[in-house]
């Protein structure tokens, strides 16, 4: 075939994110995802040469807000101007709050718009993508209160490429201002690089203030006072609107850092707002109301603060939450009471049976107590929240001033001793607390966060992640300030006469000093005059306030100009129509959160996708989703570009020059245009046969509406363009189940096991007859399982291991035995996106002589094949049934089906391992093939054997019980402490899936290690089990 006859296609792989929204509702998850956080790399091809960056040629950051609802666009454009096809990558910082709009990529000046799509679809065209084996393992990043998308895409040599990403968010107002967020991550220095932001409020600006940029993510307790705007900055203001623009010139790039600016451009700004009843806007047939009354007088509070001081909090968590409470105390007015509680498995009330007034010697002595705070023992929720309950002062029923009611409640762990059902905690909660406001703190990963949340949300509060920083003091200290000043309560803003409907809600327990309420809906079609009522309850009365807005006819098409603002602004179309969309979504799947009823939460899933694909927005329902090119289109133009061939070998992926290939010459052709027609409403959940479609499925995520939450979530998606194509973005997501299971998250819900636990797999008789225990394995993400022959139970932990890091299982020097395992990345499980999940994908036995008889023989296992390297080279692929016997060494691969496949390998007649191949025959999005390890048999390795599994093979390890002294029935402990030498650790009697048998995965009882204490018992940080390469 001639160069000239080519008739190629390109493979544009349809890619798709599953987007989801874990916040943006409340205020509650404000802080979230850290500075510290776990930053999951990408895998990246070996390579053993630096690579050569693209030129970022222009960078452009465009923002306009009208009244507090923020549309903004990120545009990157590189161009390629290396010899070969390098890869492009566009990466953005997003708001916990916001939905994705609209991404386009621009190549040779053709624009392919991504399409948004029902959840389903997406499922289905990865499904059919995964049967095609197009697959990509992509890792999102997570970082504090951010959710990252990150798209990266082949170059080919001369070619310029553009991306534009647009979101849209509503800015929550906390602590009397608004705060619009900016990312500028242009990923090098940028000679055309420019920000320009417009605001426009129609009740008038009081204030506008361009911070320095931000580097970090950290709080900060410096006072900033008069800092200068990062310089170039130009503000333009007139009583209504502002302009700021930014162009910093090279040189000022370079003076942020040589690589190019990597920070935060912060605006704060706040509105005039004199009427008490609020702002209320018509546009479209739509309203929204913007509630933030100023100079009403604070009502006292009567708060709780709980504190957890089990022996989790020991260390740095306990000496910042002291630092946080002894600031807190200080900022109580004297008309406040309050009372402290800290418990571990007991509860300890500071003053015994009421609050008190916040008088200078109460706060005293409150201080002097929270000094001699000692974190020890176990956590027990329920007690601490049903004490909390029995304190809180009812308001006054007679005329005098009331006090608001708040329960600050914080902790680092799981409930582990006394009730500790997830369900019956919620129920005795709410019975307790009736309208008291519950505001959970969950300080670091291993807290329950999940059951905080849902605490909050049945008691009129919020919750809020507290992550382990150098901050956490100000965090703490920054929720306080936000609930510290109760100027209203009980609000319900009401549209009389039926005027109004599909409203959001519009009842709310408490509202804040410096806060603000939101509510949009529908005005009925004729309505002139939109009757408003309020009615709360404040310092020493009801409060009730009624007024009518005119709706005029012709405001439909006035949005900024109606302001005042000068020409050239950039408006919103029908900016309230768009936001009532976004409020409703949010409190729909909110809803959905809070009903156990399927029928109900179908609905409600029905409902908010039909809103998302008809608006537009990535949300946890939708996918975002661009198609390939007709098949039957031919090229329209085509560039060449020489590039090197890749080698691929079972273990390894490398560059073919190292192998002294010849180059090859490919051609690359241009996309079709794909036109920006958005998803029609209800469309139908086919699969387009004419579509390339993506590599990996992972589910979208999502949080609450009254607070900002929790967070990041983790969708992705990949194949876009000709070569390299990948996408990803975190989220996180509030669909709550079942409680999760901070300790071990076993993953074992596999369809590899028989259907029938008594159909044993087809292994050797003597084989099967013989091996009925594992002394020991890993397992899942990874889980490792360690048998205590004494108890004839299992010990189990788990290590949160990094994708692409390689970890040292097995190290016999004596024998001369090692045996390393690679981890691949896995999609986070909902509700706990912020915890990495990992698998192995690829598992390396080796032998290399010693004082036994074993000779130097690599096994290596992957999930298609194993490879017997020594004195030769056998490959046994997984799906056959096959044996390789070298040097001794038996490897033998048995295979049953496409889901049923083992490996026994035996070096010894005592020395035996077993690797199980895990695949699933209708995966969920959680589910990726792996591989588990298992030792069957031990008893030959010696007792200088090392490594994360090895260390135990011959430890000494038992568990004593622990006796519950109020127990008076003598029921069998749960709470226990592991003794091994002299390491002594609390661990947890929990039912876990096992797979301690040949046989299906069963329930069986597990110690449980927390994580808090892993590091502890495997004697070395995660890190020095870390090997550079198998």
């Amino acid at each position: 075939m001639t160069m000239g006859k080519v008739d190629l296609k390109i493979r544009c792989i349809l890619f798709f994110i599953i987007i989801s929204v874990q916040r943006g509702f409340s205020e509650e998850f404000g802080a979230r995802q850290g500075a510290k956080g776990i930053l999951l790399q990408r895998v990246r091809r070996q390579s053993k040469a630096a690579k050569s960056v693209l030129k970022v040629t222009d960078y452009h950051v465009r923002c306009s807000v009208v009244s507090r609802y923020a549309h903004t666009t990120i545009q990157s454009s590189v161009w390629n101007q290396l010899p070969v096809t390098k890869e492009a990558a566009f990466e953005v910082d997003l708001p916990s709050a916001a939905f994705i709009s609209n991404f386009t990529i621009t190549s040779n000046d053709k624009v392919y718009v991504a399409q948004v799509k029902e959840r389903s679809v997406a499922r289905k065209m990865y499904d059919a993508a995964k049967k095609q084996g197009k697959t990509a393992g992509l890792v999102a990043t997570k970082e504090r209160e951010i959710e990252k998308f990150r798209v990266a895409v082949s170059v080919p040599s001369g070619t310029r490429m553009s991306f534009s990403l647009s979101y849209e968010e509503l800015l929550p107002r906390r602590l009397g201002r608004y705060e619009l967020t900016l990312g500028l991550r242009p990923g090098g220095l940028v000679t055309n690089l420019t920000l320009d932001v417009s605001i426009a409020e129609r009740t008038g600006l009081s204030f506008i203030k361009v911070l320095p940029l931000k580097t970090s993510r950290l709080l900060s307790n410096t006072v900033t006072g008069e800092s200068e705007a990062p310089a170039s900055t130009q503000v333009q203001q007139n009583p209504r609107c502002a302009r700021v623009h930014y162009s910093p010139s090279l040189q000022q790039q370079s003076s942020a850092s040589s690589k190019g600016l990597n920070a935060d451009y912060i605006i704060q700004y706040d509105v005039e707002l004199s009427d008490l009843i609020g702002d209320i806007q018509v546009f479209d047939g739509y309203f929204v109301h913007y509630f933030a009354p100023r100079g009403l007088p604070v009502v006292p509070k009567d708060v709780i603060f709980v504190i957890d001081v089990s022996g989790s909090m020991i260390g740095t968590k306990i000496k910042q939450t002291k630092q946080a409470m002894s600031t807190i105390l200080g900022d109580l007015r004297e008309e406040d009471h309050f009372n402290i509680i800290t418990f571990s498995d007991k509860v300890h009330t500071w003053r015994k049976g009421r609050t008190v007034r916040a008088t200078r010697i109460n706060i005293r002595d409150a201080k002097d107590f929270v000094k001699r705070i000692i974190a020890e023992g176990w956590t027990n929720i329920n007690a601490a929240l049903l004490s909390a309950a029995q304190l809180v002062n009812p308001p006054s029923s007679s005329g005098g001033t009331r006090r608001v009611p708040l329960v600050i409640f914080l902790t680092d762990g799981e409930a582990t001793i006394g009730v500790t059902s997830g369900d019956f905690i919620l129920s005795n909660a709410k019975s307790a607390l009736g309208a008291t406001s519950l505001f959970g703190l969950a300080f670091g990963d291993d807290a329950d966060f999940p059951l905080l949340r849902r605490l909050a949300l049945d008691n009129r509060g919020v919750a809020r992640m507290v992550y382990e920083d150098a901050d956490a003091a100000l965090q703490l200290k920054g929720f306080y300030d936000e609930v510290a000043s109760p100027l209203l309560s009980d609000i319900q803003l009401t549209y009389m006469d039926d005027q109004a409907f599909d409203v959001t809600r519009s009842l709310f327990p408490n509202y804040f000093q410096g806060s603000e309420l939101v509510v949009t809906g529908k005005v009925k079609p004729g309505v002139r005059d939109l009757k408003v009522s309020l009615t709360a309850s404040g310092s020493k009365q009801k409060v009730k306030v009624e007024n009518e807005v005119f709706v005029s006819n012709g405001e439909g098409n006035r949005t900024v100009l109606s302001m005042g603002c000068p020409g050239g602004m950039d408006g919103i179309p029908s900016f309230v129509r768009r936001l009532w969309a976004y409020f409703t979504i949010k409190e729909l799947l909110l809803a959905k959160l809070n009903t156990t009823d399927p029928n109900i939460q179908k609905l409600l899933g029905e409902k908010a996708t039909n809103l998302s694909l008809k608006y537009n927005f990535v949300t946890p329902v939708t996918s975002l989703v661009i198609v390939k090119p007709d098949a039957d289109e031919i090229p329209t133009s085509a560039s060449t570009t020489t590039v090197r061939p890749t080698t691929t070998t079972e273990n390894a992926t490398m560059s073919a020059a190292d192998a002294n290939q010849p180059q090859v010459t490919t051609h690359l052709y241009s996309l079709k245009y794909v036109p920006p027609t958005p998803a029609p409403h209800g469309s139908n959940t086919d699969t387009d046969p004419d579509v390339d479609q993506i590599a990996t499925f992972v589910s979208a995520t999502f949080s609450p509406m009254p607070g900002v939450t929790d967070g990041p979530k983790l969708w992705e998606a990949a194949g876009l363009l000709d070569v390299s194509t990948s996408i990803q973005l975190q989220r996180k997501d509030m669909e709550v189940v079942k409680d999760y299971d901070a300790t071990y998250d076993n993953d074992l819900d596999y369809d590899s096991w028989d259907e029938s636990a008594s159909n044993p797999w087809p292994a050797p008789a003597s084989r099967l007859s013989s091996v009925r225990v594992f002394s020991s394995s890993v397992d899942g993400d990874p889980h490792f399982v360690v048998q205590l022959p004494k108890l004839k139970q299992n010990l189990c932990f788990t290590v949160d291991g990094r994708a692409n890091d390689v970890l040292r299982l097995l190290k016999d020097s004596e024998r001369g035995i090692t045996v390393d395992g690679h981890l691949m990345w896995a999609p986070s499980k909902q509700d706990v996106e912020d915890r990495s999940r990992t698998y192995f994908d690829q598992i390396t036995i080796s032998t290399r002589g010693g004082t036994g008889v074993l000779g130097a023989i690599m096994i290596t296992l992957s999930l298609d094949a194993v490879v017997v390297e020594g004195e030769g080279r056998d490959t046994l692929h997984t799906n056959q049934e096959g044996s390789v016997t070298r040097q001794g060494v038996m490897v033998s691969m048995e295979s049953r089906d496409d889901f049923h496949q083992s490996c026994w390998i035996e070096l010894t007649k005592d020395i035996r391992f077993l690797v199980l191949f895990h695949h699933y025959r209708h995966p969920s999005y959680l589910q990726m093939a792996h591989l588990g390890f298992y030792i069957t048999d031990g008893q030959g390795l010696s007792l200088s054997t090392k490594g994360l599994l090895g260390q135990f093979q011959h430890a000494d390890m038992r568990v004593t019980l622990m006796k519950d002294p109020r127990d008076t029935l003598r029921r069998p402990s749960k709470e226990g402490v592991l003794r091994w030498g002299v390491i002594h650790m609390p661990v947890t009697l929990q039912d876990k899936t096992l797979k301690d048998t040949v046989r299906k995965g069963h329930l069986g009882s597990c110690w449980v290690v927390p994580k808090a204490q892993v590091e502890r018992l495997l004697g070395h940080p995660y890190q020095s089990y870390v090997v550079d390469h198998l």
